[in-house]
């Protein structure tokens, strides 16, 4: 499988995990290239009111995530159009996804701070997001 099938697969995964914890999702069928004039994030989850723009990076192996200083603005460009928050989305082979702030780089421990998936969605239903950020 080529890395950009992998690539999506993952963002089809983590559309489908937020879709059944009851957000509306959209994944970013260009995101990654092809759109010159605008940029598309790899997901938009919008759970209870709450609009949240993902960056999607995933590695088979652990190997730090170097993400261009001009995408990091976009990403944050674009949450701020949305009237949302803008964050990284991060997994090392079979490890959790892990929710950070929006960086150019994550290393280790970097990805060991973040906050599990699970428990970051748990806390947008329980309305304690606000304690990890």
């Amino acid at each position: 499988m080529s890395v950009k099938r992998k690539g999506s697969a993952k963002e089809r995964e983590l559309a489908n995990y937020f879709w059944e914890r009851g957000c509306a999702v959209l994944r970013g069928c260009s995101s990654g290239g092809g759109v010159r004039k605008r940029y598309v994030p790899d997901i938009v989850a919008v759970c209870r009111g709450r609009v949240l723009v993902f960056e999607v990076k995933y590695r088979a192996k652990y190997a730090p995530v170097k993400i261009e200083a001009e995408k990091v603005e976009k990403l944050l460009v674009f949450a701020k159009r949305a009237g949302g928050e803008a964050y990284l989305l991060v997994k090392f082979g079979r490890g959790p996804w892990k929710v950070l702030g929006v960086s150019e780089r994550v290393g280790r421990e970097e990805y060991e701070r973040g906050i599990e998936l699970r428990a970051f969605v748990e806390a947008l239903f329980s309305e304690k997001i606000n304690q990890y950020f």
